[in-house]
């Protein structure tokens, strides 16, 4: 049996769909009870709890086989930093009280040994961990979420401005979610031996002003940019539900991504979905 952690959000949902359409068994770990019906009905098992409930959480990894792995983001009304570290304690030592014979690790382009720059940090301590399990191990390092830009989908539609903390005209590397679960499925079910770190980003990078571009499309109306300057970044993040260190924290990751302060891979998987495209589906998701 496979378990899937995530199976709520972008990546874990095409994790545990690819899984069930190969036929395999398949347990997807949920924090809401009412999530499960739309998983019953795909033929999936559920478990039911909160990942911070280790034992419970050991137990349900020691019916599987293998994992997918991911550390859900924290509220940003809390620590980020102290609270994703906790998370990513809780999943590791249930790793350790299984006996799974293969886990894929989600990770981020980036991920560092700081401790106070959000994912950054939190997903570097979840690399690491995740090696020291001894498990034969996946890391899927995935380039900046084309989902980031979800949000602005009504903003956009409503006012025909969004605004973006990145500047107008900086090309970062960008993938869309789905393509990650895509890659990360195909990992959860090839040999044990096929181990490593994975980079997965989008067909090209964009700019912020390219996000615009593609909003216009997909919106049929025009859409502008609006710059955050860098100084503002920790009180637009405050405005925005993040608390103090949150705030700051986030900041941070969003300097060392403008920065390029990290070390880019040499080489990256390509997914296939555009810009457009992934910001096309999830507004004919969001219309439904």
């Amino acid at each position: 049996m496979d378990i899937v952690l995530g199976a709520s959000g972008h990546v874990g949902g095409t994790v545990a769909r690819r899984l069930l359409e190969q036929g395999r068994a398949v347990t997807v770990v949920l924090h809401r009870p009412e999530q499960a019906a739309e998983w019953s009905a795909r033929g999936a098992s559920m478990a039911v709890l909160d990942v911070h409930d280790t034992p419970a959480l050991a137990t349900a990894f020691s019916e599987a086989r293998r994992a997918f792995l991911l550390n859900p983001p924290a509220s940003p009304s809390l620590d980020v930093d102290r609270e994703e570290r906790r998370t990513v304690q809780s999943i590791l030592e249930a790793v350790r009280g299984a006996s799974l014979e293969k886990i894929v690790v989600q990770s981020t382009y980036g991920a560092q040994d700081n401790p106070h720059c959000g994912d950054l940090g939190s997903l570097y301590a979840f690399e690491q961990g995740a090696r020291e399990t001894g498990v034969p191990l996946c890391i899927v390092r995935a380039a900046y979420f084309m989902s980031n830009w979800y949000g602005t989908l009504s903003t956009a539609r409503q006012s025909g401005v969004f605004s973006s903390l990145l500047p107008k005209d900086f090309k970062a590397p960008m993938v869309a979610p789905q393509d990650v679960g895509e890659l990360a499925a195909r990992l959860l079910v090839a040999p044990v031996e096929e181990t490593g770190v994975y980079n997965i980003e989008g067909p090209e990078p964009y700019t912020a002003e390219d996000v615009a571009t593609a909003l216009s499309t997909v919106l049929e109306r025009d859409v502008a940019v609006d710059e955050i300057p860098r100084q503002e970044w920790p009180e637009f993040y405050h405005r925005n539900g993040f608390c103090p260190e949150a705030a700051r924290s986030y900041a941070t990751m969003t300097g060392i991504f403008v920065d390029g302060r990290y070390e880019r891979p040499r080489m990256s998987l390509r997914g296939a979905t555009d810009l457009q495209t992934c910001l096309r589906n999830q507004a004919s998701t969001l219309s439904r």
